[in-house]
């Protein structure tokens, strides 16, 4: 049997939470995410930015922040997925989650209302939903639900919206390299289907993230990894239902983005 987390909350000690930005030449997005952390008004976070070895401004705006900044690494890496698993080997947090650049906490009593959400050892993730803004279009779009493990054959959970406590990375392992988009879907699989009932889902908006159309740009590749995914998390049952979903999705959703993307482009 597993061996049960400590409990991290206490009546004279709030948890360490570890937020953690991947980035790369990221001098336009930068500096409002890290605006977005160090504007929480709960005390004990833990900033960590990981940078990519980035040729633009982006370092010298990190450095304007670096008394706010528990540690950060400008480096070459492989990817996002590579620094994010960078940025939880420095971590020291007890809950951790993944703020990348252009990304942005909605409001700023955000971590401080999500640990409160964390009590005792019954809870290893809370999730919430997205406001998501578009380069290509005017509206913007709320995203998040509730999931079950069923319900990830064909849904998400956005990681800006999900903080999990720092053992799931022990115990199921880090994000997989080997995926250069869906990395992160694999590890959500994975832990909630380990923990269905460990996960607390709150109906509110967590964060913003910024979509320049790489979801649309991509999307092939992506939808490639996310079947390898399940492949290898589902029977073959489950894994032809998501598959269909999936195709369902693309030809429902993602077709008119793209065909918005190109007209917008012409304006």
């Amino acid at each position: 049997m597993d061996n049960e987390p400590v409990n991290i909350i206490s009546e004279n000690k709030k948890p360490i939470v570890s937020i953690i930005t991947a980035c790369l030449n990221a001098e336009n997005t930068i500096e409002q995410t890290i605006q977005s952390v160090v504007e929480q008004t709960y005390p004990n976070i833990e900033y960590i930015i990981i940078d990519g070895d980035s040729k633009d401004e982006t370092l010298n705006i990190i450095k304007k922040y670096e008394n706010r900044i528990a540690k950060w690494i400008s480096e070459p890496d492989s990817g996002v997925y590579d620094g994010m698993n960078k940025g939880i080997v420095h971590s020291t947090g007890e809950i951790l989650c993944f703020l990348n650049s252009g990304d942005l906490l909605y409001y700023k009593d955000v971590i401080k209302n999500v640990v409160d959400r964390f009590s005792g050892n019954n809870v290893y993730g809370v999730y919430g939903n997205v406001e998501v803004l578009y380069d290509y279009r005017k509206d913007k779009l709320v995203r998040g639900c509730k999931v079950t493990p069923n319900k990830l054959l064909y849904r998400h959970i956005c990681h800006q919206a999900l903080f999990v406590r720092r053992f799931l990375f022990d115990e199921i392992g880090m994000f997989s390299t080997s995926f250069k988009l869906a990395s992160d879907h694999e590890f959500i699989i994975k832990s909630i289907k380990k923990y269905p009932d460990k996960f607390v889902y709150a109906d509110e908006i967590f964060a913003i993230y910024r979509d320049g159309g790489m979801s649309c740009k991509m999307m092939d590749k992506m939808k490639l990894e996310e079947l390898k995914i399940l492949s290898s998390n589902y029977n073959i049952v489950q894994f032809l239902f998501g598959a269909a979903v999936c195709a369902y999705v693309v030809l429902r959703y993602k077709i008119p983005q793209m065909l918005k993307m190109k007209s917008a482009s012409f304006e």
